[in-house]
């Protein structure tokens, strides 16, 4: 075991290297520090009746903070400011071999909101993010309120929708536009909650920005509460309808607390409302006693890991103290869903079972939330010795939205010495 001293000595060195080479060196140093699994005092990253843990021990979540501002594109003056990368590593290479990272709103929100629970000195950080998206957010027409995804070259001299000799399928794409708008409002409340300037929220074209998203998202919630992913998939998901849920709940905030709306905030509570109702009368199936990924999907197969078993932890995820209904459903849910893929050979927490290689961190939290800590510490010790290794830390599939989950389990403190300012 490397005593305290050691690790304290290992960070203050930290401070003195590039910023490229700090983080394979906090790999090669976190790597020895040892791991424990508390349960924890603090409150969860947003609001949810789950409970964070204390199962991802100080040196990992400052590992995970150090890589949060690694992402984080540093570009005074030019459009791409602020911008959070996807992950460390470039997605696209074109014909002259640049390099062009993915830049994907509703993962950066995830992973910022994450980090912001444990290191509210990422206020800055979160203060540029949420101008980026002020900015790239279209405030009419056909895309109002659709946060494209974008690329952008390593020392954001570049931003585009389309990058050169890319498949055009990756060009002015989204996965959800009502997640997204989801995200953009929880990370605004995250700001809020985690000590930002209020004035921000107050700024003209910020508050313009959010109000024009709010629109686009009434116009994808339907008649029976849930929400169309978009406009050019009319599909109601469970995944997103209980994010959609989320949004207006921490839209609510924003317009109480910062705007002084409360009719505006009852509002967007209604439709919080409307939104978890509709999961919980045309999603449960409750003769699986499981839930359905969609409205128009037959009964859940728990053969599948995403997205049948990976939905069942979705309502008890994003749950509300207000709307339990669906936590309470969850709680058996899951469990059921995720026994499937308990066995030796198969067991989620010991291997990426998502034939697309993701790690999904969000089980482990929806496991510590039921009571199965065990296989929470199971899954945080495999994450640990996969995204510290020294030749390449957090690497893909590793993305920038599983920190929401990792340091979902994580104590907020401070680091154990300063962490280094990027370059």
């Amino acid at each position: 075991m490397l005593p305290m001293s050691a690790i304290l000595t290992s960070l203050q060195f930290l401070r003195h290297l590039p910023w490229r080479l700090t983080a394979a060196v906090a790999a090669a140093t976190f790597v020895l520090a040892p791991a424990g699994a508390q349960v924890s005092a603090s409150t969860p990253p947003m609001d949810s009746l789950c409970p964070p843990g204390a199962l991802v021990d100080a040196a990992f979540r400052d590992a995970a903070v150090l890589t949060m501002r690694q992402l984080v594109v540093r570009a005074p003056n030019q459009p791409s400011h602020g911008a959070v990368r996807r992950a460390l590593a470039p997605a696209h290479l074109d014909a002259q071999k640049r390099p062009w990272y993915h830049i994907a709103a509703y993962e950066g929100n995830l992973g910022l909101i994450g980090a912001l629970r444990v290191d509210p000195s990422l206020r800055t950080e979160a203060a540029d993010w949420l101008r980026w998206q002020v900015r790239h957010l279209p405030l009419r027409g056909l895309d109002q309120g659709v946060l494209y995804d974008r690329w952008v070259l390593a020392d954001g001299s570049q931003e585009t929708m389309c990058p050169p000799d890319i498949d055009a399928r990756h060009c002015k794409q989204i996965d959800a536009t009502d997640s997204t708008i989801a995200s953009v409002f929880l990370m605004a409340k995250a700001y809020l909650d985690n000590g930002g300037d209020a004035a921000l929220l107050r700024e003209p074209a910020v508050r313009l920005a959010l109000e024009r998203a709010a629109t686009a998202l009434v116009r994808l919630q339907q008649a029976n509460g849930l929400s169309w992913a978009k406009r050019s998939h009319p599909v109601a998901y469970l995944m997103d309808t209980v994010e959609v849920a989320a949004g207006w709940r921490a839209l609510a905030s924003v317009q109480e607390r910062v705007w002084a709306q409360p009719q505006a905030a009852q509002t967007s509570r209604d439709r919080a409302q409307r939104a978890s109702s509709g999961v919980e009368q045309q999603l449960w199936d409750a003769g699986a006693g499981l839930w359905r990924v969609s409205l128009d999907a037959a009964s859940p197969q728990t053969s599948h890991w995403y997205p049948d078993t990976m939905a069942q932890a979705w309502p008890l995820l994003w749950s509300s103290a207000s709307q339990p209904a669906g936590y309470t459903a969850s709680r058996n849910a899951w469990p059921r869903a995720a026994a499937q893929w308990r066995t030796n050979d198969n067991a989620w927490q010991t291997r990426n079972v998502d034939p697309a290689g993701f790690w999904w961190p969000a089980a482990a939290v929806a496991a510590h939330c039921v009571g199965d800590t065990a296989a929470a510490v199971d899954w945080v010790a495999r994450a640990r010795a996969a995204w510290l290794k020294p030749q390449a830390p957090f690497a893909w599939p590793f993305q920038v939205s599983d920190l929401l989950w990792l340091l979902w389990l994580a104590e907020p403190g401070p680091p154990q010495a300063p962490l280094p300012t990027p370059n």
